[in-house]
């Protein structure tokens, strides 16, 4: 698939500014920050990637990153450029779906710029030139550069207003690297264009909210948006600015907005918009970072920002083991990090772990990211860490309320398990307070299903009639009829965290996520062992002021099917968990449906609803899950 149709399809959102955490702004950075940074900055324009007059760069860069440049360029000029017009771009507007449409035709249009870029460093003979300029200036008498799924009410398509968003910052960072690498190589017109375009869509729409006059939300947002947008943002001013004050203006809005970015990890590291945005949120990151360090020759470096360290050890703590992973928030299905942004990070921070990988050949992102990458950079500059980071037996999330727990090394044991508190007002949210995951081999019998495809009710009033994202997609409980609710005060708060080498004790009230006026008490407790070969036990306990109705649920993609009266076996692959349920001699009935959302694989779950069949005033349901015997 397309990079382009990859971050529109899983990676883009768009969220409201009343959904995430975002305070006004203060209005302006410091000018004595700005003339400090000013004083060190080296003369002229920057971008990732040698000029075009560097030939032994560039002959060293064809052979080992960017051999097949010339042939994708030559593909490009046997095709036509599609036009973008407003009854592709309305697309969103008339159906409320990302549709392959308009995503094809955005990506073949602006994908452009890198490939010519790219190749006509590599040949240098002058053939992409007139094709990248045609290219430019036909996209620049695009209206918009907004994603469409960004403006559905077509205000930016129209000129009502001037967004930067997700999609704008693509083509220009793209553009002013171009004008940077390529020098004189381009016409002046084609020059003044780059630069007239970039300041009308992306920098004076920028410093206009800083200056506290036109408001974009994201500036001081603390989720992916942020990071995305700074880079762009950052990476385009300064390719574009000669100026030094002009450049040292945007590193010193860097220093003052990225570190907000960070606090939506919190102090250990977790990722409440999971790993598919880590990806996305924490690779921008890492290049806005790599951006200033170069420009400043290291004297401004963001790698040191508080919770940044942190940040990037998020996938091996949120890993269960053998590269499962949970899939909360919006992620696809056993979402994994980026191999070169994990080796990056690895290497950068020195963190020493062995699955993270040395791989920087196929970087995140768009052309600025592969040059950045390709290219020398802080971290091939430094010495490769010694993979000397230990194996724990359970990484803790204290902040993010998720528990990650695991075999000894070399046991018996073959059941992990990821544990989830939290509270319902996370970035892309879903309403699964005290969810678990269960891995076994390589496999997740029992899991989150991820999110959903993308439409226009994702982030609309109607988020929650999707049974991918509100508890019922979820293996949590269902109390008097009611789902759990959305919002900060439905939040787990966490009784017990103890843990041993032999067992681990996490225990929550989530009553606060249920509005049963009724409900008096509600406890999970998840227990798990590493003796033998493992298991997890789950109690539920509860109480009302009258009996009501309760319900427990599994959630799986797998096959499932009775073990006599109380058990139930689910299959995933070639390995399988059995669930002996006890509620305390209530009976019980199962209730299988198919969860009938649109998922990123295709694939639809099973929830596998344990229902009591008469009301309770109090009661405990227990369940005990082991490995299967293989067959």
């Amino acid at each position: 698939m397309p990079f382009f149709a990859i971050v529109a399809s899983l990676l883009a959102l768009s969220l409201m500014a009343a959904s995430v955490d975002a305070a006004p702004l203060e209005g302006g950075v410091d000018e004595q920050r700005i003339k400090q940074i000013a004083t060190d900055l080296p003369e002229g324009p920057f971008a990732f990637g040698p000029k075009i007059t560097d030939r032994a760069a560039w002959d060293a860069l064809a052979k080992k990153s960017f051999a097949g440049a010339i042939a994708n360029a030559e593909k490009k000029l046997a095709a036509p450029m599609p036009a973008m017009t407003e009854e592709i771009y309305s697309l969103y507007k008339k159906t409320g779906q990302r549709t392959k449409q308009y995503n094809d035709v955005r990506y073949e249009r602006h994908g452009r710029i890198g490939v010519y870029l790219l190749a006509e460093c590599v040949e240098n003979k002058g053939r992409f030139i007139k094709p990248l300029e045609d290219a430019i200036a036909d996209i620049c008498t695009e209206p918009t550069w907004v994603y469409n799924f960004h403006d559905p009410g077509l205000d930016d398509w129209r000129g009502k207003r001037t967004t930067v968003d997700l999609g704008a910052i693509l083509p220009a960072h793209d553009m002013a690297t171009a004008s940077v690498l390529l020098g004189d190589k381009l016409s002046v017109e084609t020059r003044k264009l780059i630069e007239t375009n970039c300041r009308k869509r992306i920098l004076e729409p920028y410093k206009a909210a800083v200056a506290g006059i036109t408001p974009l939300w994201w500036v001081n947002a603390h989720m992916n948006w942020n990071a995305v947008c700074h880079n762009g943002v950052i990476g385009t001013a300064l390719a574009i600015e000669s100026d030094k004050h002009e450049r040292a203006y945007y590193i010193a809005c860097a220093e003052k907005y990225l570190p907000l970015y960070l606090q939506g990890f919190g102090p250990d590291g977790y990722c409440d918009e999971g790993m598919g945005y880590w990806n996305y949120g924490y690779s921008n990151f890492i290049e806005a970072c790599e951006l200033v360090w170069q420009q400043t020759g290291g004297k401004v470096d963001l790698y040191d920002l508080p919770n940044a360290r942190a940040a990037g050890q998020y996938p091996a703590h949120i890993e269960i083991f053998n590269g499962l992973a949970p899939s909360y928030a919006d992620c696809g299905l056993n979402p994994k990090p980026d191999t070169s942004l994990a080796a990056f990070v690895n290497r950068r921070y020195r963190l020493g772990y062995s699955s993270y990988g040395a791989n920087l050949s196929n970087p995140p992102g768009g052309m600025p990211a592969k040059l950045m990458y390709a290219c020398p950079n802080s971290a091939t500059s430094a010495s490769p860490p010694i993979a000397n980071a230990g194996y724990e037996l359970h990484s803790y999330f204290e902040h993010g309320g998720v528990l990650n727990c695991r075999p000894a090394a070399g046991s018996s044991c073959r059941l992990g398990v990821s544990l989830k508190g939290g509270h319902n007002a996370e970035a892309h949210n879903h309403n699964d307070l005290g969810t678990f995951v269960v891995a076994i081999g390589k496999e997740l019998p029992i899991l989150d299903p991820g999110g959903e495809v993308y439409t226009s009710r994702t982030f609309g009033k109607h988020r929650y009639d999707s049974n991918l994202l509100n508890s019922f997609g979820h293996p949590v409980p269902m109390v008097a009829g009611q789902l759990q609710r959305p919002g900060q005060e439905a939040h787990a708060e966490i009784l017990r965290a103890d843990f041993s080498d032999s067992v681990d004790t996490y225990a929550m009230d989530i009553s606060s996520a249920y509005p049963v006026p009724e409900l008096t008490k509600l406890t999970r407790t998840f227990t798990y062992e590493r003796t033998g070969e493992g298991s997890l036990t789950v109690v539920d306990e509860v109480a009302f002021k009258a009996p009501k109705a309760f319900a427990g649920a599994l959630i799986t993609y797998g096959k499932w099917e009775k073990d006599g009266e109380t058990g139930v076996i689910i299959k995933s692959g070639d390995e399988s968990v059995k669930v002996n349920i006890d509620t305390g001699g209530v009976p019980f009935e199962l209730v299988s449906e198919t969860i009938n959302e649109q998922t990123h694989s295709g694939a639809k779950p099973t929830r596998i609803g344990i229902n009591l069949k008469e009301p309770i005033a109090a009661g405990k349901v227990v369940l005990t899950i082991t490995p299967a015997a293989k067959k």
